[in-house]
């Protein structure tokens, strides 16, 4: 009987400690990230179709386009909701474009027509799986780059096509999501903030995508904070399964804005040493400005990956040793109660001829001599610091 008690405590603690262990039930993680590993983009392959065929391929809901025009010059400046009709009027001035939600493929195609784009350059804008990129065309430059969106609460990385058209006197852009991310260029052109209003059409690309880049700062320093945090966690908490999805969920975060930023190194390398009659000579110092500052996120991309993975080491050593401690606790209670199942399995025997079975004290003294042992043996291991 004694040493059916003692196996059933044994594995009663061995359960509990395997529950405790691999079964965290307050992590603070919110489940919407196990759903968000589940999410695949779907995206509409134009496979067979000709080169130039306008089909938008990313995953935004169909609605109308939003368009905000923008026409200044050194001496004002005009806002409007609508959609310019062309020619423009004569004079020094720049008139920007923006669309926003590349749904409505008819209205893209349309404002492609007006402003004489490339049809190739059209169907870039509408195919949001594009790298990166500059292209060069006889009536201006088509630049493509992505905006970044960090969620913090998911630790999910929303990425945005956004394409430039810069032409002599105009400057085209496409936003794929419907707010305003150039909210910010917008307000210096209309209250005369900088130099933007004495420059010419180049150096507004170079704002917004000045502004683009800036954000790429403010997606680091939240996950810069998050990794932080994890670290701080590991050490103090030790592993746990919150642990390693927030540690995936970061690493295919980084991976994600390594693949847009580098190709922009390129695109804007390529860019700065172009040479083409529509950028001025004088604004080329803001482009190196623009790269140099890409170079420096990818270098915190570098940066913050060895942080990832220094993490990712810290979590399996830690979860080794948190293995180690289990294991070591479940061999003190396996070598606590292997003396007592002998003793007990001994006197368990149902042999007529034992002297101590006719003993009147014989079973205290047993339990006696079991306490005993448990208690020597604790005090070895305490003294060991084993436990």
């Amino acid at each position: 009987m004694l040493s059916l008690y003692a196996k059933f405590i044994f594995r009663y603690c061995k359960l509990l400690i395997f529950n405790t262990i691999f079964f965290d039930k307050n992590s603070p993680l919110p489940l919407s990230i196990m759903a968000a590993k589940k999410h695949h983009r779907h995206k509409i392959r134009k496979k067979g179709l000709p080169p130039g065929t306008l089909i938008y391929t990313g995953h935004r809901k169909d609605a109308p386009s939003d368009v905000f025009t923008v026409h200044y010059s050194s001496d004002y400046a005009t806002e409007q909701a609508s959609y310019p009709a062309l020619p423009l009027p004569p004079g020094e001035r720049v008139l920007w474009v923006d669309i926003r939600n590349l749904t409505d493929s008819a209205f893209i195609e349309k404002a492609g027509q007006e402003f004489n784009l490339h049809p190739l350059a059209l169907e870039d804008v509408l195919d949001t799986s594009q790298r990166a990129k500059l292209e060069e065309y006889d009536n201006g430059l088509f630049f493509i780059l992505h905006a970044f969106k960090y969620q913090k609460e998911t630790l999910e990385l929303i990425t945005e096509q956004v394409s430039i058209f810069i032409g002599g006197d105009f400057v085209l852009s496409f936003q794929e999501d419907p707010d305003d991310t150039f909210a910010v260029i917008r307000k210096r052109i209309l209250d005369s903030m900088g130099r933007i209003r004495k420059k010419g059409a180049d150096y507004l690309a170079y704002a917004l995508a000045d502004i683009i880049v800036d954000g790429y700062y403010l997606v680091l320093d939240d996950v810069e904070g998050h990794l932080f945090d994890l670290e701080e966690q590991i050490h103090h908490e030790g592993a746990s399964q919150n642990c390693k999805e927030r540690i995936f969920h970061l690493k295919r975060l980084h991976n994600i804005m390594r693949t847009k930023v580098v190709p922009l190194r390129d695109a804007l390398s390529r860019l700065y040493r172009s040479g083409n009659p529509l950028l001025d000579e004088t604004n080329t110092v803001y482009l190196r400005d623009v790269l140099d500052h890409v170079s420096q996120i990818l270098d915190m991309l570098d940066s913050q990956r060895e942080m990832l993975s220094g993490l990712e080491s810290l979590f399996h050593a830690e979860s080794a040793n948190r293995l180690n401690h289990v294991m070591r606790l479940l061999t003190v209670i396996s070598t606590i109660f292997i003396p007592l199942s002998f003793v007990a399995s001994v006197y368990g025997m149902n042999f007529d001829n034992m002297p101590e079975l006719r003993t009147p004290y014989g079973y205290y003294v047993v339990l006696g001599v079991m306490g005993t042992l448990m208690v020597g043996m604790l005090a070895v291991f305490r003294w060991k610091r084993w436990i």
